[in-house]
């Protein structure tokens, strides 16, 4: 069983330099809607940070990396037998030509 990491969210360093700058930036400006901006760039920092796999985890990663790797392996695979399929249509075409 995986360890479960309940708070991972708080440990992004990226999304607090995001956050921390938007309250430095609303302080000096003087317009505290700016924080809004940094609360929406923390979201938008964790989301990337979900989607390139880093809050998983080393095991977590592990096997984000394994699944990638097998997807690359399949659509080979499938391009492979797409060219198989285009060759075989390529051959027919031609023995119906040469029959007429």
């Amino acid at each position: 069983m995986q360890k479960t990491r309940p708070f991972w969210f708080l440990l992004d360093f990226y999304a607090w330099v995001v956050l921390i700058l938007s309250i430095v930036t609303a302080f000096l400006v003087g317009q505290w809607w700016v924080v809004l901006l940094g609360l929406i760039g923390y979201l938008l920092a964790l989301l990337v940070d979900l989607t390139g796999g880093r809050a998983l985890g080393r095991t977590g990663a592990m096997r984000l990396a394994r699944a990638e790797q097998e997807n690359r392996e399949l659509k080979a695979e499938q391009a492979r037998l797409l060219g198989g399929i285009q060759e075989r249509d390529e051959k027919l075409e031609k023995s119906k030509n040469v029959g007429k």
